[in-house]
């Protein structure tokens, strides 16, 4: 890759442009961008004003192993250790799921659904590294709420985050296998959301290599990907206050299924579909009427 010749800016991401379109990644130049800056500890900018600086071998070594890494299929997020979502940079690593644009469609819906001023308490289930809730805790100032997932990795990451974000106040995280850690500690939400694994089995073979090197645990749920859904449909209920709201991600063709699932329980009223910018329909959330 390198040689005794001197390598600019410009030129190691023209390499690294043509080497990542050799490997037929989807945004070649974007991601040599973003590991060259990060390597730097500059923003992007700095590339294109500085198309001609020289490297220094250290940074060359530097960057070296990022390229290998994003070439082997790993995520440029996993790589430099962060992800930016809903204006936040959250910390990631191999070990989480990668929070991704879909996801700020729920965030956003509970945002547009409830006050600043509101006192809340929200239920994160499948937490991961903290996206969800604490994003909405950031932008909630009187809301605090749990995390619960069962991946104790994906914990020391959520835990990080809450410190990054000054919510240890507003905020815990607890192992829990689903629903196990509340069927000890019993405790009443306003809200429960969640992004849980939904994809099929069947479709694993349509997934980027990103995507697979992701913790699979986060990612799959049996053969019609509804396992976690049904879980939810059958114990929310148990700790949602009246008129509390449940609201959930879903695959791109599942919210008919998850409605149905929410339907069925006869605990819901005003079950809804939330698209996302394209049209799909990304959230299914409903209000627990009561018994």
């Amino acid at each position: 890759m390198y040689n005794k010749e001197i390598w600019t800016i410009g030129r190691i991401l023209q390499w690294t442009e043509q080497y990542f379109q050799n490997k037929e990644m989807d945004t070649p130049r974007l991601d040599g961008e973003v590991l060259l800056s990060h390597v730097l500890g500059k923003e992007r900018i700095y590339l294109y004003t500085h198309y001609d600086q020289p490297l220094e071998q250290a940074e060359l070594d530097a960057f070296r192993p990022f390229v290998i890494e994003r070439a082997k299929g790993h995520s440029v997020a996993s790589i430099i250790g962060k992800k930016d979502f809903m204006g936040l940079t959250f910390h990631v690593n191999d070990k989480v799921l990668i929070p991704r644009p879909d996801t700020e469609t729920l965030v956003e819906y509970i945002l547009g659904s409830y006050g600043t001023e509101q006192e809340l308490s929200i239920l994160d289930m499948c937490t991961g590294p903290g996206t969800i809730l604490l994003s909405l805790l950031h932008y909630l100032p009187n809301a605090k709420g749990l995390g619960l997932d069962v991946s104790h990795d994906a914990l020391i990451i959520a835990t990080e985050n809450q410190r990054a974000f000054q919510l240890e106040g507003r905020s815990s995280f607890f192992e829990s296998d689903m629903f196990s850690y509340l069927e000890s500690n019993p405790q009443q939400f306003d809200i429960i959301v969640s992004n849980p694994p939904y994809i099929r089995l069947t479709d694993k073979s349509m997934l980027s290599p990103d995507v697979l090197n992701e913790p699979h645990i986060a990612l799959f749920a049996g053969d019609d990907g509804l396992v976690f859904y049904r879980v939810l449909a059958k114990h929310c209920s148990k700790y949602l206050r009246v008129a509390g709201r449940v609201a959930f991600e879903v695959g791109y063709d599942q919210s008919d299924a998850v409605s149905q699932l929410l339907e069925d329980t006869g605990d819901y009223v005003d079950i809804q579909t939330i698209p996302d910018l394209a049209g799909i329909g990304r959230v299914v959330t409903a209000v627990y009427k009561g018994v």
